[in-house]
């Protein structure tokens, strides 16, 4: 009738607030290696700034181009991972802030969807700490099914883009004026 399981086969659920606190240690760490790769980044953009004006003494303007461009690309990857990291923080304190008040359920989902975003925008900065990101936010949907709360695991539909959205409110904002003309010349 009762049957001995070996230690293995016992999965032992963790409490809410270990959870968080583990995936804030976490997230601290991938943090801590953003942060490192941010200062990386800036370093190589002084070595490359003093690149061009080096090769603007020299006259050398193809070259300056050249690494003008380069500086240019760099700048855009330390924009987004400086962003990238400010969004971690703002999701650290805001879990820290979630296990103090206990309102799990309502703002998971959100840090969900910033994870998410976060996890895409670091991939071509440093694709482990993305694959990292990914982890967590599967830890996030591990706590959302412990509490009752299905995350949409697949997207219905497209991305849209910003730019899609408002074409997409201008083309509504248009088809409910036709439709309103429509109505009023049925009505007459």
């Amino acid at each position: 009738m009762w049957k001995l399981l070996k230690k293995k086969d016992v999965k032992v659920i963790q409490p809410l607030s270990k959870k968080i606190d583990e995936a804030v240690s976490r997230l601290e760490v991938v943090r801590a290696k953003l942060n490192n790769r941010v200062k990386v980044l800036e370093a190589r953009g002084r070595e490359i700034f003093e690149a061009i004006v080096k090769a603007q003494i020299e006259r050398d303007a193809d070259r300056a181009v050249l690494y003008a461009n380069e500086l240019a690309e760099l700048r855009k990857m330390l924009r987004k991972a400086i962003h990238s990291e400010l969004s971690l923080e703002g999701v650290i304190h805001r879990l820290q802030t979630v296990k103090d008040f206990d309102e799990l359920s309502d703002v998971l989902a959100p840090l969900r969807e910033i994870l998410i975003r976060v996890s895409g925008d670091v991939r071509g900065v440093a694709p482990e700490l993305s694959d990292n990101l990914r982890s967590i936010t599967d830890t996030f949907d591990e706590v959302s099914v412990e509490l009752g709360m299905f995350p949409e695991m697949i997207q219905t539909g497209p991305s849209v883009s910003e730019e899609a959205e408002k074409i997409l409110a201008e083309a509504s904002a248009i088809a409910a004026e036709r439709a309103k003309t429509k109505v009023s010349e049925l009505e007459i």
